[in-house]
């Protein structure tokens, strides 16, 4: 626990899920199609698909990250008002 503590403290705590073997194999088959796709429509049709993909996921992860610090105050009141009863 102390570890953890102090990765996170030192901020090289990664959260970066780790891919299986599966999931690396899906990426590979996804990266090929995108490639077929780049090859028909150019460089620019892509980038403005990742461009508008990538504000999609800030916003999404956002959300995540904002719901996830809401629950975690909720719980931390729940453990305070029923330690005080």
């Amino acid at each position: 626990m102390l570890n953890l503590l102090y990765k996170i403290y030192t901020d090289n705590y990664d959260v970066t899920p780790k891919r299986n073997k599966k999931q690396q194999e899906l990426y590979e088959k996804l990266y090929a199609e995108w490639d077929k796709v780049q090859q028909m429509f150019g460089d620019e049709f892509i980038n403005s698909i990742f461009n508008i993909q990538g504000e999609l996921e800030d916003w999404q992860s956002f959300y995540y990250y904002r719901q996830g610090f809401r629950l975690g105050a909720q719980l931390m009141m729940e453990v305070f008002t029923s330690a005080t009863e």
